[in-house]
């Protein structure tokens, strides 16, 4: 029972391995293309490429659920109004027809060069970098996996610790490319990756209480 359990943790381990290699080799073809696609907008004058973007929504509520009083969008709950909204803006324009309101918005014209395409591509490198960084570690979990003997060795557990660790540039770089991207309003927070960092610390710990009782179980045998 003992020899199967170690057996499929290092089938895991290599196969895990193997996997984590191919998207390495993945990402740092894609880095390269992208770093010879920053030099290129790098050397590029400003005004080389430029684009103009213009978009516009149309939203229909039906007013027997909804309704718009001063600006502000009210939903219906059992005959109570609650508001949940407020649409004030000068390129929103509304109107009542038909038992609906209908809602007409304009963005306005975006203009774009290539200083913002220079921008998003130093980030998109950076970030490339970090998870590069980060697949590194995770092989190098793989690995661990791969030639231990319990998933309580030490080794496992100071990989996966290092592992956890180099989540958390990754996540933060991740976060703050938010802001450069077309139309961002600032520093973006991505509770899913928070706490996918947060559950290996958690795993991390946890593994480590399971290598202290097998330590305490071997020397009570």
């Amino acid at each position: 029972m003992e020899n199967t359990i170690k057996n499929k943790i290092n089938v895991f381990g290599k196969v895990g391995k193997i996997i984590t290699t191919i998207i390495i080799v993945l990402l740092l073809v894609a880095e390269g293309f992208l770093l010879v696609g920053t030099v290129v907008v790098a050397v590029l004058p400003k005004d080389a490429v430029t684009v103009d973007v213009e978009g516009s929504a149309n939203v229909r509520l039906d007013t027997n659920y909804f309704g718009a009083v001063k600006d502000v969008l009210s939903i219906d709950v059992n005959g109570q109004k609650i508001a949940f909204a407020d649409y004030k803006d000068d390129n929103i324009q509304t109107k009542t027809e038909d038992g609906s309101i209908i809602m007409d918005a304009q963005s306005g014209v975006q203009h774009y060069d290539l200083h913002a395409a220079l921008r998003i591509a130093i980030v998109g490198v950076i970030q490339l970098a970090s998870f590069v960084v980060a697949l590194y570690f995770l092989k190098a979990l793989m690995k661990a996996f791969k030639t231990c003997d319990s998933p309580f060795d030490d080794n496992v557990i100071t990989k996966m610790r290092y592992f956890a660790i180099a989540l958390i540039p990754c996540m933060a770089v991740s976060m703050v490319a938010g802001c450069f991207a077309p139309g961002s309003h600032g520093l973006s927070f991505d509770l899913i990756k928070v706490g996918f960092v947060v559950i290996i610390f958690l795993l991390t710990a946890v593994f480590r209480y399971g290598a202290q009782l097998q330590k305490q179980y071997d020397e009570t045998v």
